[in-house]
């Protein structure tokens, strides 16, 4: 028998066919999960779930893009990932658990997610080896990044700005869309300490700041500038 699904649920199904790790499903399975999902729109800032609450679902973005942080013990909160549409949140880490949630998730701009029941994931794993098989997979990609993460966490904040700096750069180019601030969040250090360490690279000309936008000068300094922390 086919289900009758909303409209929200029907986009839904439209979305999960084209996303991993839903995308190799039967067409059954996804209509069964759509049926059982909803659609939920967060204004730019707004908080999706924090460290600690209890969790029953996890969510993927259709619209937008989400900034996973974490605390790191004191008052240093580290951006772990910055993710977009396509991208699942909220559920790898909990999976094969009644954890609560362990990072905190906000909307960097407009938001539109899709909301996951536990139940609903876990019954479409249990049904389809594919959708098992892709979420596995995913789950040691997340395990590399903690894995990331930790040692990330053990540098100096010279270290991390520079590695965060050369991480933009790989994605942006040299002209990084980024306010101080939101640096010192993916640092993990005060606004004040990383405002500093950026002094240092405007003296040595290896980038200059302006407002919401940090420009790279000259990358070979900045590789340098690495490689000199890692001696």
């Amino acid at each position: 028998m086919k289900l009758s699904l909303s409209t929200d649920q029907a986009q839904i199904a439209a979305f999960l066919t084209k996303t991993p790790p839903f995308s190799g499903a039967s067409e059954a399975d996804i209509a069964a999960l759509a049926a059982a999902c909803s659609l939920h729109r967060f204004s730019s800032k707004a908080v999706v779930f924090s460290e600690g609450d209890r969790a029953t679902a996890g969510w993927l973005i259709r619209e937008g893009r989400v900034k996973i942080l974490i605390f790191a013990g004191g008052t240093r909160t580290l951006q772990a990932e910055s993710l977009g549409p396509g991208d699942l949140f909220g559920l790898y880490c909990r999976l094969g658990s009644r954890a609560p949630y362990t990072c905190t998730a906000v909307a960097e701009g407009a938001l539109v997610a899709v909301r996951i029941p536990d139940r609903s994931f876990e019954a479409l794993s249990h049904r389809s080896l594919t959708v098992s098989r892709c979420t596995a997979e995913r789950c040691s990609e997340r395990i590399r990044a903690i894995r990331n993460l930790v040692r990330f966490g053990r540098e100096s904040v010279h270290e991390r700005i520079v590695s965060t700096l050369l991480r933009m750069r790989a994605r942006h180019g040299d002209e990084i869309p980024a306010t101080r601030h939101e640096l010192a969040t993916w640092v993990g250090a005060s606004q004040e300490t990383v405002f500093r360490g950026l002094a240092v690279l405007r003296a040595k000309r290896i980038l200059r700041t302006e407002r919401g936008r940090i420009h790279i000068l000259d990358a070979k300094k900045l590789l340098q500038a690495s490689e000199e922390t890692e001696e």
